[in-house]
This record gives C-alpha cells, structure tokens and sequence, in this order.
C-alpha cells in the first residue's frame, strides 16, 4: 500500500511505436500546429464576387462547426520515446533524401 498523500503514477506510451515509457523514464513532447496559409494572391473568381460569397456562405451554413475549424487550424501534442523522436528529428530534416524546407 502507498503511503498516504502519494499516488503511484501511470506510466505513457509512444504515440508512435506504443513503447511503454514509465514515470520518471526519457520522453519528447512534439508540439504541431497545422493552419491554413495564405500567400496573399486572392482570384478574381470567374462567377464574380457576389456570387462566390454567396455560394461559400451557403457552404458555411450545411458544414459542420467542428469540421470547418480543422480545416483551419488543429494542434496536437505526442510523447515519443527517444528512437520515435530521432526518427521523426530525421525526417522532418531530410524528407524523402533532400533537404526539407522550413518556414522560421
């Protein structure tokens, strides 16, 4: 029995691979923040203005709140452990062989 006042703690798995990582044991938190972007081009679109903002607030009003808002932004927070943080490390560096490209 646990003496009072202390809990045992519950240890976490590896978002990526499941890996068991116990209290107290190494692990990375990888913060991602996925958004739309904009290269400040806007499209003269070929129907006219009115009628796209009339058709994309018709669009609006059937979608659903939650779904629209992933399309603009979600954010996620994964514990890996050191080998899943390593290779995610790698790949973000070096996509497919080549150099990634990052926006600082």
């Amino acid at each position: 029995m646990e003496p009072k006042g202390r809990q045992e703690s519950k240890g976490q798995n590896c978002f990526r691979c499941g890996k068991e990582l116990p209290p107290g044991s190494l692990t990375y938190i990888a913060q991602i923040r996925i958004f739309a972007g904009f290269d400040g081009v806007l499209l003269e679109p070929e129907e006219g203005v009115e009628q796209q903002l009339k058709r994309l607030l018709k669009q609006v009003e059937q979608s659903d709140p939650e779904e629209l808002e992933k399309e603009v932004y979600q954010e996620f927070h994964l514990i890996l452990c050191k080998s899943c943080r390593d290779r995610l490390v790698g790949e973000i560096e070096h996509p497919w062989g080549r150099p990634g490209r990052f926006i600082h």
